[in-house]
């Protein structure tokens, strides 16, 4: 098992290709695309989880980005990237859990396939942090791997802490997945603050939905 960090510095080169080609997640970035230009506001975004950055290129209109990561090899791929004119982004190097969460600072908060290592306890904190961050009717919007029901994700998470305990690492340092499945995502975004979750799209075990703060 690679810490987090080590496995996408290596992931980075490769990442696009894998994710499009690979992965044919061309559609979901394209859904990512409606549900950006579907948010009223958006002049101030923060990216959690950026690491190429397929989503940025994604945003096409005047916005201030705060796009983060874990890797540096992914932030040095984004910011070689040309991005959309009007575009300014800022990129920081960190972990979502050692993140200074602003108050009320961003219109919308995005994420893609980066919340699914984190343990209930991390979750839940990361998604009061997000909550807190939004302005008045600002929006989550959050497209990730789920487990299909409340069994698979326990056996995951089962496995996973096991591993991080006979190791004696840290939850969410090492590569492991540990999906939420939908049900349980949805507690943990209501119990954040989230009142109104709205499931856009799902593919498979992937779901995109956009929580907003009332």
């Amino acid at each position: 098992m690679e810490k987090m960090e080590e496995h996408f510095n290596k992931e980075a080169e490769k990442h696009d290709s894998f994710f499009i080609n690979e992965l044919g997640l061309k559609e979901f970035y394209d859904e990512v695309e409606v549900q950006l230009n579907k948010s009223k506001i958006k002049s101030n975004i923060l990216v959690l989880g950026c690491g190429s950055g397929l989503e940025i290129e994604r945003i096409k209109f005047k916005a201030n980005v705060k796009a983060v990561d874990i890797s540096e090899n992914m932030i040095k791929k984004l910011n070689e990237k040309t991005l959309y004119h009007e575009v300014a982004l800022e990129t920081v190097c960190a972990s979502f859990l050692e993140l200074e969460f602003e108050t009320e600072k961003y219109d919308l908060v995005l994420s893609c396939y980066a919340m699914h290592h984190f343990n209930e306890e991390q979750k839940q904190k990361l998604y009061t942090s997000i909550f807190n961050s939004l302005k008045k009717n600002g929006v989550f919007i959050n497209g990730d791997s789920m487990a299909l029901n409340y069994e698979e994700e326990y056996e995951r998470y089962e496995k996973a802490k096991k591993i991080y305990d006979e190791k004696n690492l840290p939850f969410a340092s090492l590569h492991i997945d540990v999906h939420f499945c939908y049900e349980h995502e949805q507690d943990t975004l209501r119990r954040a603050g989230f009142n109104q979750v709205i499931l856009e799209r799902e593919w498979n075990k992937t779901k995109l939905y956009r929580a907003i703060k009332v």
